[in-house]
């Protein structure tokens, strides 16, 4: 009986699919990624911080995400659905009613009170069911939950009737003409969807690199390329000025925002073999979820605390010490979180029970 069970579960062994190994260096740009997010979240993080890190920062994360997409090509479209609600919407509702039950408790408080108090308990809801980015203000972070959807959605669509090169190249003339024309029209679409035909594109490109490319593996040999492309990215980024792509703002002129993202988005991962050196940048992009969805709680929290015991009197604002400290502290604080959340609640996180071993 032993021998005929143990044959059973060799023969499951070898017909189930063999999941990839992680690239320490993709898990390290993701690291990057996210750590520039936080830091650009911060208060008191100043401003031409936030005109470089934003030229590129969104983008490098539609880029990766595309850069991992080919493991989705074979799914049917039930897999693709269940497998992007279960890791991005779940992670997306729940992180926004913990959001929404903060801002319950503290709308009333000190500046809270000026800008929310008159503010119906219901409204963020209604940010909840549009994906708007403006109208999620209780967790202004969780847009880009709702956009990765949509556009890994599409990607995928689309993969089913082109190739990745096709998909990117069909997706360039209408991302620079949305980026020309739609921001004028001072229109916003549910579900991030004023954001796809830019994101597509992003998403493409990830997708033909990670077929036909390889990051370098020399330590060296990258971070020199990384140098080269660093001086025309941080002369077009600065040039074109402050980026959100939340906002619709893609600086002054379209051409220059998509090139510096490009090389910005080229800098991080030719230099991902140096950043994979750092145990703490893998971890880090190994739990960007966790990371994005939690930060700004903490930000919120703090403020708090630092209103209540007097930190910044009227008419001084935090500096640049505050936000590298606040943002320190969130991410060194998903540690014990995220152990909670494996223990206790996965699905926040998007994993399933029985992967939860192997995420711990």
């Amino acid at each position: 009986m032993a021998s005929n069970t143990e044959a059973v579960l060799q023969r499951q062994r070898a017909i189930a699919p063999v999941m990839p190994e992680r690239d320490p260096r993709i898990d390290a740009a993701k690291g990057v990624a996210i750590v520039l997010v936080v830091l650009g979240h911060a208060k008191g993080i100043p401003s031409w911080f936030t005109v470089l890190a934003y030229s590129f920062h969104v983008p490098l994360f539609f880029v990766l995400s595309g850069w991992l997409s080919d493991r989705r090509d074979a799914y049917s479209l039930r897999q693709l659905l269940d497998t992007l609600v279960r890791t991005l919407l779940v992670p997306y509702v729940f992180f926004f009613l913990v959001a929404y039950a903060y801002w319950l408790l503290t709308r009333n408080i000190g500046e809270k009170a000026l800008r929310w108090g008159q503010l119906p308990w219901w409204d963020p809801l209604i940010g909840l069911l549009s994906g708007i980015g403006p109208q999620l203000y209780v967790h202004p972070a969780l847009w880009f939950l709702p956009a990765l959807f949509v556009t890994a959605l599409a990607y995928q669509l689309l993969r089913r009737v082109l190739q990745p090169e096709m998909i990117a190249l069909l997706s360039l003339p209408p991302a620079l003409a949305w980026i020309l024309a739609f921001p004028g029209a001072g229109l916003r679409l549910p579900f991030a969807l004023d954001v796809l035909p830019v994101a597509l594109l992003y998403y493409a490109v990830g997708a033909v690199a990670g077929r036909s490319a390889s990051l370098p593996r020399s330590m060296w040999v990258g971070c020199t390329a990384a140098l080269l492309i660093a001086v025309p990215w941080l002369l077009l980024a600065w040039s074109n000025g402050r980026v959100d792509i939340n906002q619709l703002r893609f600086g002054a002129t379209a051409w220059k925002f998509l090139i510096a993202s490009l090389l910005g988005t080229s800098v991080v991962l030719l230099a991902s073999p140096l950043a994979a050196q750092s145990a703490v940048l893998r971890w880090i992009g190994r739990n960007t979820l966790l990371i994005l969805c939690t930060h700004i709680l903490v930000f919120f929290a703090l403020s708090g605390v630092a209103a209540l015991a007097g930190l910044f009197p009227a008419g001084t604002k935090p500096g640049a010490e505050w936000a590298v400290t606040v943002s320190i502290f969130s991410i060194a604080l998903c540690v014990p979180m995220r152990w909670v959340l494996l223990r206790y609640a996965p699905w926040a996180l998007g994993l399933r029970n029985e992967t939860v071993g192997a995420a711990a």
